[in-house]
């Protein structure tokens, strides 16, 4: 059975793959910023067939070669991770642009 790694896992998007995959039988890998955050990824952790074929592999988009051992000899690859880069604007209403 192919085994697939599901980038961004906490993402909406991310999390219905790796359901939808680990209900077909798949082993799956899916990258998070902090794998010990409970609180954030103990969701996944549920899944049926977690506990048997789920990994949660540490990656941070930006940090180069983070992702590497989390895709290193995956069958596929689903790229649903964003980084997340908001500009800090401390006076949003007088910034924003009325026209």
């Amino acid at each position: 059975m192919p085994e697939y790694c599901v980038t961004g896992g906490t993402g909406f998007i991310a999390a219905y793959l790796v359901k939808a995959l680990l209900e077909q039988g798949h082993t799956v890998r899916t990258t998070v910023r902090d794998p010990e955050n409970v609180e954030k990824v103990g969701y996944l952790l549920e899944l049926e067939g977690a506990h048997d074929r789920l990994k949660l592999m540490k990656a941070n988009l930006m940090e180069e070669g983070s992702f590497d051992q989390a895709i290193d000899g995956v069958d596929g690859v689903f790229h649903t991770a964003s980084p997340v880069v908001v500009p800090q604007d401390n006076n949003i209403q007088a910034n924003l642009p009325l026209n």
